[in-house]
């Protein structure tokens, strides 16, 4: 009887504490690839890495993320591509269920560029909330919406400062918003409408 109950306590009590991930967490604001210490996750989350490509012309900036969060079916293992005229922004985001699974390095997958038949106005300016259409653009593969931003937010390395673009993006990315990006930072948003 006395192991039976032993059994009994252990049970509600590893119910009561929940079983926690283990995952790796590391932050990358040059490249696309870290590796940091492994720590555990609180009992909702499970591991997750990120990976951010904001380029503006030929100047690239890569940033990794890897550790624990909430599952957000928004953005779960999706890529998102906007691009305008000026700036592209490629965002991709793999959780995985296992203890340092996000430890590997992840492959990001291809984007799809065949155009779409979707066309939105395009540009892109910095320090201003306000961009003047340089003229339209093709949007391709899941870029179904056309998106309008004006704000504060920075690149990876780079200060804060007033932004505003317009362009195609993958549906949905309204949706997700700013949150979940961790190599660009957004400070104030203006103004965030996908159409």
């Amino acid at each position: 009887m006395r192991v039976f109950l032993t059994s009994i306590y252990t049970f509600s009590a590893l119910i009561a504490t929940g079983f926690c991930l283990t995952c790796d967490h590391c932050l990358y604001l040059h490249g696309d690839s870290c590796s940091g210490f492994s720590d555990k996750c609180k009992e909702d989350e499970i591991c997750v890495t990120k990976i951010e490509n904001a380029t503006v012309g030929n100047d690239v900036r890569l940033s990794v993320f890897k550790g624990c969060e909430r599952y957000d079916p928004r953005d779960g293992n999706t890529t998102i591509y906007y691009s305008s005229d000026k700036y592209i922004f490629h965002f991709y985001t793999k959780y995985c269920n296992e203890d340092n699974c996000n430890r590997r390095r992840i492959r990001v997958p291809v984007i799809n560029m065949t155009k779409n038949g979707v066309e939105c106005p395009t540009c892109y300016v910095t320090g201003s909330f306000e961009c003047t259409e340089t003229g339209t653009m093709k949007c391709v593969g899941e870029q179904e919406q056309c998106l309008d931003f004006s704000g504060i937010m920075r690149r990876p390395g780079l200060p804060f400062e007033k932004h505003a673009t317009r362009g195609c993006v993958n549906a949905g990315t309204c949706e997700i918003g700013f949150p979940a990006l961790k190599g660009n930072t957004c400070l104030q948003q203006n103004r965030l409408i996908c159409l």
